[in-house]
């Protein structure tokens, strides 16, 4: 097996250097200030409508994509499941109310949607309320969240922080992507911390120091612990940081069961029992009666909000769902989601033996694809009828997003790109509108020691090629 792998790699390796090693010298020239190897860099850039590459550098090698692989989930997804695709989140009764009463408790019973959030579960219960005159439910909620498979999921496993929030997993049921917003407030003797949601059942205890100094990496001097509905908040902030905000994964059936029991209460609906209202997981019986259903914004509209912020929970639930391709009914599963993307891009003729997937979001240490594949498939897309879909999802050169605070003068405004950042990686893939108004799809990927040090050169390659004749 080792010797196979060392052959593959040779093979890789001979490919690559054989291709055009003539890297612009502004690249170059930003690559050496910042002392990065040559080669751990992968380039591959190509006029949306030419035949050819006009610069293909080490861009057969499989390398680590980190977000950008938002990418190949993105376009697989706009062009299976359909831009106007929408998630649905469905509630039943075991019998209709009567008397402003419900019997036998309601269920919920999620499909995956990451929009989902607490004002819509405020929505859907003011909507129970008035359609039905209910004033009542007795007595359970019930969580059914077999539109995915069990998943054996250790928050900690990717770097160690299992409170951040993009740690989190996707979940077939699961409201403000099972997390909550901390807003940390400085004042001159102590740190006053808010929580959104804000409800009944949630303890926090902070002893958060106000201190001087850079704001700087400010998470990683804050002690975060949950103990079952209890949040231990410890360590120092600094007074220069401001008003911040941080989310904080929060799994677990309480968090949904219990925001919908406030949802209730907040439009004017009682428990018949209150102080014994309980959260049970269960799927929803075949003879419940559906009483309404609240849907998710398009595919097209959550496209916007996961690649500009690079939302990880909302690509893993976007992968997850390639599962239901055409059967809506189908239990999905990081295989079975594999299995559909990889059929999809052969029956585009692509043959990618090189991708490895993990999760479609990057936030992974295997996934892997090259340069002239990720390059070769934005060219694809680009003439695909979802070109405009996907294009808008991207953050703009010095506009928004994770681009926002780029602003070099040419390229302000004309590119549309997806970033990518894991330790030893940085990325960049996306188009280019050239100042002659001719659109170019750029890859940039680097991986290995000194990749943290690669704007300036990614920078150089874009304004390379806003300047093409």
């Amino acid at each position: 097996m080792r010797l196979m792998l060392a052959v593959s790699l040779a093979l890789f390796c001979e490919l690559a250097f054989a291709q055009n090693v003539q890297l612009p010298a502004p690249v170059v020239q930003a690559l050496q200030a910042e002392n990065v190897p040559l080669e751990n860099v992968s380039i591959y850039v190509q006029r949306v409508d030419a035949p050819q590459a006009l610069l293909a550098y080490q861009s057969d090698l499989p390398r680590n994509p980190a977000s950008v692989m938002k990418l190949v989930t993105s376009y697989a997804a706009l062009d299976l499941l359909g831009p106007s695709y929408r998630w649905k989140t469905q509630f039943y009764s075991l019998s209709q109310p009567q008397e402003g009463k419900l019997q036998g408790g309601i269920w919920i019973k999620g499909s995956g949607d990451p929009a989902l959030n607490t004002a819509h579960l405020i929505e859907a219960a003011s909507e129970l309320k008035q359609k039905y005159a209910l004033d009542e439910i007795c007595c359970e909620i019930h969580l059914d969240n077999s539109a995915y498979a069990p998943q054996n999921f250790d928050a900690a496993a990717f770097d160690g922080k299992p409170t951040r929030a993009y740690n989190a997993p996707a979940e077939a049921l699961m409201v403000n992507q099972q997390a909550i917003r901390l807003q940390l407030i400085p004042g001159s003797e102590k740190i006053t911390v808010v929580a959104y949601p804000s409800w009944q059942w949630l303890v926090k205890r902070a002893d958060i120091k106000p201190v001087l100094g850079e704001c700087g990496d400010w998470k990683s001097s804050l002690q975060i612990k949950r103990e079952g509905r209890v949040l231990n908040l410890r360590g120092d902030y600094p007074v220069s940081c401001g008003e911040k905000y941080l989310d904080v994964n929060w799994q677990g059936t309480e968090y949904v069961g219990e925001l919908f029991q406030s949802a209730w209460e907040q439009v004017g609906g009682r428990w018949a029992l209150a102080d014994k209202t309980q959260t049970r997981i269960v799927s929803v019986p075949d003879s419940a009666i559906l009483l309404m259903e609240h849907t998710s914004p398009t595919l097209a509209e959550m496209l916007r909000d996961m690649n500009k912020a690079s939302n990880n929970v909302m690509a893993r639930a976007l992968y997850l769902n390639l599962s239901r391709l055409n059967d809506s009914s189908q239990v999905a599963s990081i295989a079975k989601s594999e299995v559909v993307l990889k059929t999809w891009l052969q029956n585009k003729g692509f043959n990618f033996a090189e991708l490895v997937l993990e999760n479609g979001a990057g936030l992974s240490r295997v996934e892997r694809i090259s340069a002239s594949h990720l390059g070769a498939l934005l060219g694809d897309a680009f003439r695909s009828p979802v070109m405009a879909e996907l294009t808008a999802s991207l953050p703009i050169y010095g506009v928004d997003g994770s681009l926002s605070k780029r602003k070099d003068g040419g390229v302000f405004g004309r590119a549309h790109l997806k970033t990518g950042s894991l330790e030893n990686v940085r990325s960049l893939a996306g188009y280019v509108l050239d100042a002659k108004g001719r659109y170019w799809s750029v890859v940039f990927v680097a991986n290995g020691s000194r990749s943290e040090a690669t704007r300036p050169a990614q920078d150089a390659l874009l304004n390379w090629v806003y300047l093409q004749e």
